[in-house]
């Protein structure tokens, strides 16, 4: 988890090195995830660029086609910065679908709290994914 910040903290550093017209997709995706999280305090950003920073081959990763998925995204929101970037980004993400073997009303439920959170990231993300779980999972039985 380290290694995946600092190379997220490095990778910013290395902003000057790449423009917006380098033919690199890491480049390319890097400026991508800046762009997203510009408006961020030096505090938050390690957590936004790991969110909305699409790794630079999706070939290599496990969600290969969430991480197909944020780079289309990206590009479809390429003319935006900050929130409404992020904002952007998130319409466009799908959850993962539920497993057709089982009707899982928890699935369900993450599926649709995945889509009311999408826009933030790190503890925020969090907070807003367990509040919106426990919404949607209330049977109303600790009310009696």
């Amino acid at each position: 988890m380290l290694g995946l910040l600092a190379s997220h903290t490095s990778w910013a550093g290395q902003a000057a090195h790449c423009t917006p017209d380098s033919p690199l997709p890491a480049c390319q995706y890097q400026q991508a995830g800046l762009a997203s999280c510009q408006d961020q305090t030096a505090a938050n950003l390690p957590a936004c660029l790991q969110q909305f920073t699409p790794p630079a081959l999706c070939r290599r990763e496990r969600d290969r086609a969430g991480c197909e998925q944020l780079a289309a995204a990206q590009q479809a929101c390429r003319d935006m910065a900050g929130a409404a970037r992020r904002q952007c980004v998130a319409r466009q993400l799908t959850p993962p679908a539920c497993p057709a073997s089982q009707a899982n009303s928890h699935c369900q439920a993450r599926q649709a709290a995945l889509q009311q959170c999408g826009a933030l990231f790190g503890s925020q993300r969090r907070q807003c994914l367990h509040l919106e779980m426990r919404k949607r999972q209330d049977d109303g039985s600790a009310l009696r």
